[in-house]
């Protein structure tokens, strides 16, 4: 494509109609489409104009007009062309708008399928394809998305060539969004062009045109950035260097201040006896008896882990637990409420419940501590209890529950983004699915 050209509009008569056919480019234009009867014809300056024919394929009206001038990316253009082509073995359409550079002359294409559009234009050198049918180059590998020849079904305005003879080529286009690699072939002749995703508003602001009337974007565009892009890196490291600070403080917990068991006893749940005023505690707090363990250590502040079981067949045991310390007499409680159920209905076994539960205590600060257990059974029965306590014990359930915070954007923004290459790659016949 040469870069020589004028800015003054020229004029010549259709061969059909002998209506002005107004064009721009003196110097390069030899193929145009009469305005007023649509007809296509050549007009070098060696050869008497002549007619060719006629486009009769449906076509939608192009968004920009012949002869519109826009800014994009910081450089001018003019439209002085327009088709609109489709792949001959299948129903898929789209626009090609030619794009003058008002300064130098030198050619772009603005394609457009299903409201995404591409700038396109020479790429400066042409690729090797490796063996899998990808391209690889110092910045990215290219994958091969789409392999088709073109049919020309309508046009309007000028151009540099016979657009007829775009027939005749095997076209191929390897993606690594937002870039294309686009592979022109006839015979063992082939150019390379390269194409850039450019965003709805970008054409918009371009050209001056309502968002509204561009046409309506549907799907994954073949170089349509997945979401998240210029920030996923970013956050990605970031996550990750993150959850390895949660990992790596939870283990340096385990080694600084490692579990330690502080107590394990067992007893009896049965009324006791021995006691007249432990008994009328007892029964104060609705319990057969109050148990009272053996005294331990604690090396706080520190989280106490509690295990309350028993022994349960189809019964229940409700164990109220304060935890006393013996210094200072401020106490923590809580309550586990243990049962387990099982039997054969209809042949199959079932169970439910559970004989043995867990509890935390957090922040116990130092100090001598006893345990008193009010524990209440069904009619007074006589069950063995089960109980062991540990300090320092890790809660993993504030790292896990850490990780998930951390983890829930990126883990939803990766979601999205796979979501978009499937999108992305239905509409290939090459894609990995």
């Amino acid at each position: 494509m040469s870069t020589a050209a004028t800015s003054a509009q020229a004029q010549l008569s259709c061969p059909k109609c002998q209506a002005p056919v107004p064009y721009f480019d003196e110097a390069n234009s030899t193929h145009f489409v009469c305005p007023q009867c649509e007809s296509y014809f050549e007009a070098t300056d060696d050869k008497p104009v002549r007619a060719i024919g006629k486009f009769n394929g449906a076509h939608a009206a192009p968004v920009l007009p012949v002869g519109a001038v826009g800014t994009l990316r910081g450089q001018q253009y003019r439209v002085t062309g327009w088709t609109q082509r489709r792949e001959s073995k299948t129903i898929y359409q789209w626009q090609e708008y030619m794009l003058r550079h008002e300064e130098t002359g030198i050619y772009a294409q603005l394609a457009v399928y299903e409201g995404h559009w591409m700038l396109v234009g020479p790429a400066a050198q042409s690729y090797k394809v490796q063996m899998r049918q990808i391209v690889e180059t110092p910045e990215t590998t290219y994958n091969i998305y789409n392999k088709y020849k073109v049919q020309i079904l309508f046009a309007a305005g000028e151009f540099d060539w016979d657009i007829r003879e775009d027939e005749q080529l095997t076209v191929t286009e390897y993606i690594a969004p937002p870039h294309m690699l686009v592979q022109e072939k006839r015979g063992k002749t082939e150019h390379w062009y390269k194409g850039l995703h450019l965003e709805p508003r970008e054409i918009a602001d371009a050209f001056g045109i309502p968002s509204h009337q561009l046409p309506y974007r549907n799907g994954v565009g073949a170089v349509q950035p997945p979401p998240g892009t210029a920030a996923w890196p970013v956050l990605r490291n970031f996550t990750l260097g993150m959850a390895l600070l949660i990992v790596f403080t939870q283990l340096a917990f385990l080694v600084i201040k490692p579990e330690k068991q502080v107590l394990a006893q067992e007893f009896s749940s049965g009324r006791d006896t021995s006691s007249t005023a432990a008994v009328a505690e007892a029964l104060a707090a609705g319990s057969n008896r109050v148990i009272v363990s053996k005294p331990f250590e604690v090396e706080g502040p520190a989280a106490l882990e509690f295990r309350v079981g028993s022994s349960l067949t189809n019964q229940w045991l409700e164990v109220p637990v304060t935890l006393v310390n013996e210094q200072t007499g401020r106490q923590y409680e809580f309550t586990k409420n243990l049962e387990y159920y099982s039997g054969v209905e209809d042949g199959e076994s079932w169970s439910e419940g559970d004989p043995a539960q867990d509890a935390t205590l957090a922040k116990i600060p130092t100090g001598r501590y006893h345990l008193n257990l009010y524990p209440v059974t069904e009619n007074g029965q006589d069950l063995p209890l089960r109980l062991q306590v540990s300090q320092h014990t890790p809660l993993h359930s504030n790292a896990v529950l850490a990780l998930l915070a951390l983890l829930a954007y990126p883990v939803l923004l990766y979601g999205w983004r796979s979501y978009h290459e499937q999108q992305r790659w239905q509409n290939s016949d090459y894609g990995p699915q």
